[in-house]
Order: structure tokens, then sequence, then C-alpha cells
């Protein structure tokens, strides 16, 4: 008797599990992107550099129903300062003011790119809600220029980590808001973003 309920249970679990992955390969693909905002540390440096902007584009490949692989593109650059002011003529004149010095070493300008390569995880928190959570390892290119002269340039392999919320329509476009850290090396990046993505 005992054994006939756990090959029943087993048999159960096996079609459930089996139909969720057909219905999640039915529309197994997902492209996006977002764009964030945050700041940017370099060395453990305790003057911190301006705010930076990142853009960020992904495809996803779900192979169950709550867990895909992912690869993206992430460029990011700081933000300049920018300095209005009101003449004599009741005119207004915005420019950007790139004399400043981040992390107290010169630098004015920072670029830096990210191929990622992450594990997504996703909890069902409503049919249409869900929280997000991602892993995985990231190759970078950053420079930090002044002047357009090179000061520090690196590229390697580091970890990239995000979590989120995202909520998804029955037409399979969807919106996200989530926080995201790419490790560099010396430089680490810290961001808060908003999306949206599309499955098929």
């Amino acid at each position: 008797m005992i054994k006939k309920l756990s090959l029943t249970s087993l048999a159960l679990i096996s079609i459930f599990s089996v139909s969720s992955i057909a219905d999640t390969l039915t529309k197994p693909h997902s492209v996006g992107g977002h764009i964030a905002s945050g700041n940017i540390e370099f060395n453990n440096s305790s003057r911190d550099g301006d705010g930076v902007v990142q853009v960020y584009g992904f495809y996803n490949y779900a192979f169950t129903e709550n867990m895909s692989l992912e690869a993206g593109l992430n460029v990011g650059a700081d933000v300049d300062d920018w300095d209005c002011y009101e003449d004599k003529d009741d005119d207004w004149h915005c420019s950007t003011n790139n004399d400043h010095s981040l992390f107290g070493l010169g630098v004015d300008e920072i670029k830096y790119t990210n191929l990622v390569a992450a594990l997504k995880g996703i909890f069902p928190i409503s049919a249409h809600n869900s929280l997000y959570a991602k892993v995985g390892a990231q190759f970078y290119d950053y420079e930090l220029s002044r002047r357009n002269r090179t000061l520090f340039d690196d590229d390697g392999v580091g970890l990239y980590l995000a979590v989120g919320w995202q909520y998804e329509w029955d037409m399979g476009i969807g919106m996200s808001a989530g926080y995201e850290r790419y490790d560099m090396g010396d430089l680490e990046s810290s961001t808060v973003n908003v999306g949206i993505n599309y499955n098929f």
C-alpha cells in the first residue's frame, strides 16, 4: 500500500513537473533591456565618484518554469555635472562641468562595458508578479581618464549579482525594477534599474 502511494505520488509529481516545463518551453525566449543609475567606487576609495548611468540589453532562455540562463551586454559611464545659469537677458544656459576630480585621483571620465552570463531564478508571488535573483560572471573592460588621457584601465572577469521585481502581462510584455552590482576588480558599481522585456 505504501509502495503504491509512493509510486502514485512520484507519478503525479513527474506529470506536474513535465507539464510546467512544457508550458515554459512554449515561450522559453525573452529579450529586453533596462536603464540603471547609481554610484561607483574605485579601489575602496572613501571619496565616491559621480553617479553613473548604465544601459543593459539581454537575452533569456528558460529551461524550467523558474530557472533561466541569461546573456547580456552592459555599457556604463559617469554622469557629468550640469551647470545652469540665467544671463542678463533672462536666457538660460547649461553646460557640463567636467573639471571635477573623481575618487580624488584627477579622473574626470569613466567608461566600462560588461558581457554578462548569469543564472536567473524566478519566485512567483501572484499570477503576474514575481521576484527574481541573478548570479553570474561578467567579463569587464573599463577605462578611467583625465582630459582624454587614460589614467587607469583594466579588464577581466568579475561577479555579477541582481535582485528585483517583475510584472508580465498575458501578451508576453513585461516590466521590471531591480538592483544590480558589478564587481570589476578595483572598480565596483551599484545601481537601481527599470526595464521592459518581451517573452516569445
